[in-house]
């Protein structure tokens, strides 16, 4: 392509995150004022392939700002302007690069700062969707003047100039983005009505497209206003922020010359655009009718609340089928998950599986029968249909027969840890589970084909068999309990175990994924140990384990299908986020103790590196009694979005104090910065035949 389009991507979503910024005729307000979700959502295109809109509330503004206090010198503005920096160079960049830093700058005050500072309206809406290809953002305002005072400022103190236009008898103001082999991309922006429309533009669009673009004309064919509320209600989403990605709209978009988005790319990009083949324009309706039964994935918050440093986010997604045959043939396949897995009890890992195996066979073969008698004239589907033919799912029944009446299979982990006492030198406490119709059935199927069960009568009455008395160096136990045919060990699982006895077989899901980080870091670090002592390196199990300290929380995940399609719902609770760090180039511009893992999972002391600000930077290491240096490395350095390069080193070395030093041939070493405490982070090099973890302590 002749124009890197992301480039102005990247600067749209910028400038989403950090306010958008205009200027407006209508400054006296003389025209009526109506900047709600419902009036915006009338100028968004039907055809849009996103749409995310929302609607703010002093409540929600203000609930995070002990947590926007750690913003101040949080090194995010750095990292967004590292990478602002990796793209071509222009002055629309500078441009976009101040309004970064002018945000963070303020946002440690708290969001009623933030919306005071940029005169944004606390009680308004916003939406973001694209207009065919460009992002649009449209936000509600309750100052304008404010608006006009800061773009003047950001133009002044990045050089900029701005431009100006009258699209629609409006105002626009355009900073140039892109001007390349006959391209002129531009970011315009305009007030109208309290409402600021920030968009991408290109010069060879026509007035009309234009005016559309900024809101001053409606589309032929707008998005329907009712449909953002029912999506709320249907989902139980949030006024915040809830929208969608209509997967009906972007297959149309790819497979239609005719479409907005297929002419705005062709007038971008020319004849380096490929025409659509013939094969393609034959599948068009074909591929149209199969996306229509899955038109969008929607998603939005249901609940947000922060206290001090934690914050609890739930969210959820769907993707809608409106295909009514198949969504009730997939509503057969749910199974049970059971209520451990969604408890707060302490789990550090829990998975769980609900399909109901009796219905795997006739669910296939319905799918596969109303697919092979589809009619279709795209030449690739009717090849998939021929090939589909030869293979009845019907054949499956024979294997599901096996797992008749089987429901779900899960299981958790609540601890692992050393314990000098235990016969194979660890403590477990885990459980495993499995839900039939027909539990007993199952257990005699489990004494034939699981070795360690081999020629154990697993009870039916309730009770349990302990493993240890069949010669398991554990205790483990294994037993049937209601319908379900559990094997556990520990006291927290054996709690579980008793509350399956009466907890009744529903379908209530397919996919259930409960997690602590916290307590899963120290099980992945007690397993990397004991791997360690086997002969195995432990450096991986120990970066999965430093990874999950970065940034503590629980996490709940539960999936399924409903009368919608397949929905989704994830509950996070984030802890203690005053800890977390991010390391900016300048908190680099220490001296650090450095330490590598070795494979016993022992931290190694190697030396001192100390990093400049000229760029330059030092490696030594002394001898044993640290009477002097014996290795010195000189090298130059730079920091980049979390990885730490060095090069161009100058290296010496010798046996002890004595010894002449030896010149070494320089090595080029980087590695990514995983996470970071108080005065320490860790750092992972990874050259593909070669990996190794630090730990970096400042001195």
């Amino acid at each position: 392509m002749k124009v890197k389009y992301f480039k102005t991507a990247a600067v749209a979503a910028c400038l989403s995150s950090s306010a958008a910024f205009g200027f407006n005729l209508d400054v006296f307000g003389w025209f009526q004022k109506d900047n709600s979700i419902e009036s915006m959502i009338e100028y968004v295109p039907a055809d849009t392939a996103l749409f995310v809109g929302g609607v703010s509330n002093k409540e929600l503004v203000t609930s995070s700002d002990e947590l926007m206090a750690q913003y101040k010198d949080s090194g995010n503005a750095e990292i967004i302007s590292e990478l602002l920096e990796s793209l071509p160079p222009s002055k629309g960049l500078d441009f976009v690069n101040w309004l970064v830093k002018d945000y963070y700058d303020v946002a440690y005050q708290g969001g009623m700062a933030l919306f005071q500072h940029y005169g944004l309206d606390v009680e308004g809406a916003r939406a973001m969707y694209l207009d065919g290809v460009f992002p649009v953002t449209r936000i509600a305002l309750e100052n304008e003047e404010t608006f006009l005072a800061l773009v003047k400022q950001a133009a002044q103190e990045t050089d900029v100039q701005l431009g100006s236009q009258t699209i629609g008898e409006q105002t626009l103001t355009t900073v140039e983005l892109v001007n390349k082999d006959n391209v002129e991309l531009m970011l315009g922006f305009m007030i109208k009505d309290k409402v600021l429309t920030v968009a991408v533009m290109s010069q060879k669009e026509s007035k009309a497209a234009q005016e559309q673009r900024f809101a001053l004309a409606k589309p032929a064919k707008a998005m329907a206003v009712e449909s953002w509320k029912n999506d709320g209600e249907s989902y139980n989403f949030l006024a915040a922020s809830h929208g969608y990605i209509h997967l009906q709209n972007i297959a149309n978009a790819i497979l239609d010359e005719n479409s907005r988005a297929h002419k705005q790319v062709k007038a971008l990009v020319g004849d380096d655009l490929p025409e659509l083949s013939a094969a393609q324009m034959q599948c068009k309706t074909d591929i149209d009718n199969i996306v229509s039964g899955v038109p969008r994935v929607v998603f939005g918050a249901n609940s947000y609340d922060v206290q001090g440093d934690d914050i609890s986010l739930e969210f959820s997604y769907a993707l809608e089928i409106k295909n009514a045959n198949i969504l009730g043939e997939l509503n057969k396949l749910s199974g049970f998950i059971p209520s451990y897995l969604n408890a707060d009890n302490d789990l550090t890992l829990g998975v769980g599986l609900g399909v109901s195996s009796d219905a795997v066979s006739p669910v296939l073969t319905s799918l596969w029968r109303q697919f092979t008698k589809a009619e279709f004239n795209c030449e690739p589907l009717l090849k998939m249909q021929a090939d589909l033919r030869e293979q009845n799912p019907a054949a499956l029944s024979v294997f599901t027969s096996m797992a008749q009446g089987l429901s779900g299979v899960s299981l958790g982990i609540f601890d692992l840890e050393k314990d000098e006492g235990s016969p194979v030198g660890v403590k477990y406490d885990a459980i495993a589970t499995i839900t039939s119709e027909k539990p007993d059935v199952l257990a005699a199927l489990a004494g034939q084909y699981i070795p360690m069960l081999r020629g154990v009568q697993i009870p039916t009455d309730g009770s349990t068999v302990n493993l240890a008395d069949k010669g398991l160096p554990i205790d483990a136990f294994v037993g049937i309990k209601g319908k379900h045919l559990v094997a556990y060990t520990g006291e927290k699982s054996k709690q579980v175990a008793e509350q399956l006895a009466t907890e009744e077989v529903t379908q209530n899901g397919m996919v259930a994924i409960a997690m602590d980080s916290t307590r899963l870091s120290d099980l992945v670090l007690n397993i990397g140990k004991l791997s360690a002592q086997m002969g195995n390196d432990c450096t991986d199990l120990y970066t999965v384990s430093t990874v999950l300290t970065g940034l503590p929380f629980t996490l709940n995940i539960r999936e399924g299908f409903n009368d919608k399609g397949y929905e989704g719902s994830w509950s996070m609770h984030l802890k203690d986020l005053a800890e977390f760090k991010n390391i900016r180039r300048k908190d680099l511009l220490n001296s650090f103790k450095v330490e590598y893992l070795d494979e016993q999972c022992n931290w190694i002391d190697t030396g001192v590196e100390t990093f400049n600000e000229d760029g330059t930077g030092t490696f030594v290491d002394q001898d044993e009694s640290n009477s002097c240096n014996v290795f010195e490395s000189r090298f130059d350095w730079s920091h980049f979005v979390g990885v730490i390069s060095e090069s161009e080193a100058e290296t010496k070395f010798r046996d002890s104090c004595a010894n002449e030093w030896v010149q070494q041939e320089g090595v080029d070493f980087s590695c990514q910065i995983l996470t970071a405490k108080n005065n320490v982070f860790y750092c992972l090099q990874d050259d593909g035949d070669y990996k190794a973890l630090y730990r970096y302590t400042q001195q």
